[in-house]
């Protein structure tokens, strides 16, 4: 049986928030299994440094509610730690901490600073049996993983699964996408890094969610909900329901069902109900694409669209500012700056994987689609 613990919290209040981890922490049973004597382990998002308001990241006070409880539990090491796009440096984690409004939980834990990382094993992994984690995370006795409810570009939602992605060092996460351009082996990966790193439990804000151009580019969605689960897997099926993306077209609950991580039929919701709350979704997607069409004309468009023409990132030069990011995340390297902007220089080895268009910060890179080669 996996149980998915849902709370209704329509706003960032400091009072909701700790009412609601404690009821998460008793349904779940959390609360005797956490000693005092462990290293215990936040995972938040923190993608990018973007300020609380945009959505982009999982939101401090989720994460000051959950400090608060393991710290009411005796808890003497807690540390945050996330490892968000761009170089993996100390100046770089400073500046996120700092926009995510994470600077102030430092009274309460410790904000990881460390840029190391280490191997870790899983020889039962199916396409990756080795990967790069960051110390603090590699080195826990206890993961709580706490996500943020958003639509993505490749992944389709980003969720629990996808956030443990941030496990990954820095500049190591686009040699992942080189290796697993396909969203088929992409999601792959990420089982496999799921369970290498099995976080004790999940909590998903979907307080505000961000739906249309995901993770990063798109804009806030009321949702009013607060899940927690141990069960990261079927955490994401409710999740997707959430979003309105049925869960079989999100290829990486697809694949962990398809593995027997986890049994739909098991699936226990506890406290409130969930409702679809229909989310934009990306560009890249095939349905928002055929959103604009006449609908007698869907399905021939359709059919043509998914079979010869491949969504791909375009740039506007009008509002590039010409910082970098964008080179500095492809995995294939084909993007350069040339006068001050940013310029793909070999469109037809892109691999779709829209990590520029994640890490842009002038929102200058869209989605347009062209033929297959």
């Amino acid at each position: 049986m996996s149980i998915v613990s849902v709370i209704k919290v329509d706003r960032y209040d400091t009072a909701l928030l700790e009412r609601a981890v404690d009821e998460h922490f008793d349904r779940l049973g959390l609360s005797g299994e956490i000693k005092p004597d462990m290293k215990v382990l936040i995972k938040p998002n923190l993608l990018s440094a973007r300020k609380p308001e945009c959505v982009a990241t999982t939101h401090p006070e989720v994460v000051l509610a959950i400090i608060k409880k393991l710290r009411s539990l005796g808890v003497a090491s807690v540390t945050v730690a996330d490892s968000p796009g761009g170089p993996y440096l100390s100046a770089n984690l400073s500046s996120v901490y700092s926009a995510c409004g994470y600077k102030r939980l430092e009274e309460y834990a410790a904000l990881n600073h460390s840029t190391g990382s280490g191997k870790v094993r899983n020889e039962a992994g199916r396409v990756v049996k080795e990967f790069d984690i960051i110390d603090p995370i590699r080195e826990a006795d206890y993961i709580i993983n706490v996500a943020k409810l958003k639509t993505h570009s490749l992944t389709g939602m980003s969720g629990g699964i996808k956030n443990m992605f941030g496990a990954i060092p820095g500049l190591v996460k686009p040699e992942m996408h080189y290796r697993f351009p396909a969203i088929g082996g992409f999601s792959e990966m990420l089982l496999d890094l799921c369970e290498t790193l099995r976080p004790n439990v999940t909590f998903i804000d979907a307080v505000i969610g961000m739906e249309g151009e995901g993770p990063n580019m798109g804009t806030p969605k009321d949702c009013g909900y607060f899940l927690a689960s141990r069960d990261v897997y079927a955490q994401d099926e409710v999740a997707a329901g959430i979003i309105g993306i049925p869960a079989d077209k999100v290829e990486m609950i697809r694949l962990a069902k398809e593995r027997g991580l986890f049994d739909p039929g098991e699936t226990v919701l506890v406290g409130d109900s969930i409702e679809c709350m229909n989310f934009s979704l990306p560009q890249t997607d095939d349905d928002s694409y055929l959103s604009g069409i006449p609908s007698f004309m869907r399905g021939t468009v359709g059919f043509f669209a998914k079979r010869f023409l491949k969504p791909v990132p375009a740039v506007s030069k009008k509002s590039c500012v010409g910082c970098g990011k964008c080179a500095e995340s492809c995995p294939q390297h084909i993007i350069e700056i040339k006068n001050r902007k940013a310029v793909i220089i070999k469109k037809s080895d892109c691999i779709s994987c829209f990590c520029c268009q994640e890490m842009c910060p002038a929102h200058s890179i869209t989605v347009k689609r062209r033929l297959r080669r």
